[in-house]
């Protein structure tokens, strides 16, 4: 879903078009921390809202430049492909803000 100034559906939630501060959610994600964002959003090229798997590595990359625990295990592990594939749970191809949050927390959890 497009906005209609080129921005995705996350930059739509994060970023309002008003100027105003960021908000701190984004669907199915709830609370999200400004790291998350400043990660999300240049990943997200085509801004439509979701991650494809190209888009996902860069999201990676970001988050365990910045010190993001989960990612900092998926990169030393190259497992990319692995956690892409356990964050798109509905294999549509595309990783949900919610899908990709349910994904990590489930990690945690395990690990």
């Amino acid at each position: 879903m497009m906005r209609p100034d080129g921005g995705g559906l996350l930059c739509a939630v994060l970023w309002p078009c008003a100027g105003g501060n960021a908000q701190t959610t984004a669907p199915g994600a709830g609370a999200v921390t400004p790291l998350e964002v400043q990660a999300f959003t240049p990943a997200d090229a085509n801004r439509d809202g979701l991650l494809s798997f190209s888009e996902f590595r860069l999201f990676v990359r970001q988050m365990a430049a910045a010190g993001q625990s989960t990612a900092i295990t998926i990169r030393t592990f190259g497992a990319c492909r692995l956690a892409y594939r356990r964050g798109d749970a509905d294999r549509n191809g595309l990783a949900t803000p919610g899908e990709l949050r349910r994904a990590d927390t489930g990690f945690r959890a395990e690990n």
